[in-house]
């Protein structure tokens, strides 16, 4: 009896192992088409003076303007496009002995409207993507999972295919 007793205990004891496992497969695709952009930097209007020994006379551009003597009077803009005229600049040496006079003057881009986006001085437009002409899909998915990309080698696009398990084990 105790010999019964021993292997009944025995086969209690040496139980099976109980697991669960899930296993989870995804596939997807992502497809994403820039849209066109265009940036336009305008560059401003610049004008400097400056000299030694030098006496200067500036007559602005412009109706009604008066000279002003040693300094730089106001420029004229165009209402419509912004751009500066400066008038004309004299200078005379006063005194005796060596002068100098430099003057520079940069006339800014226009503020004129889309058609006139061209005379800007940087201009710089990105062309929109496209999709794959011979299909709207960015690609395939097939049942074992197997991912075709068709939407790829444009430019502005961008495919992604992406295949995914997740095991799970509790």
């Amino acid at each position: 009896m105790k010999k019964l007793l021993a292997i009944l205990l025995l086969a209690g004891v040496s139980s099976p192992a109980m697991a669960n496992l899930s296993i989870r497969h995804q596939s997807s695709l992502q497809h994403t088409v820039d849209a066109q952009q265009a940036t336009y930097s305008r560059l401003g209007n610049s004008y400097s003076i400056s000299g030694t020994n030098v006496t200067t006379t500036h007559t602005p551009a412009g109706d009604g303007a008066s000279a002003v003597s040693n300094g730089i009077g106001i420029n004229s803009y165009n209402a419509t496009t912004g751009v500066a005229t400066v008038g004309s600049i004299t200078g005379t040496q006063s005194g005796s002995g060596s002068f100098s006079f430099s003057q520079s003057f940069t006339q800014g881009d226009i503020a004129g409207t889309s058609s006139e986006y061209s005379d800007f001085g940087s201009v710089s437009i990105t062309s929109a993507g496209t999709q794959n002409s011979s299909t709207n899909a960015p690609g395939t998915i097939t049942n074992a999972h197997a991912i075709t990309l068709t939407g790829t080698g444009n430019i502005g696009t961008a495919t992604t295919g992406q295949f995914v398990t997740e095991v799970t084990a509790f």
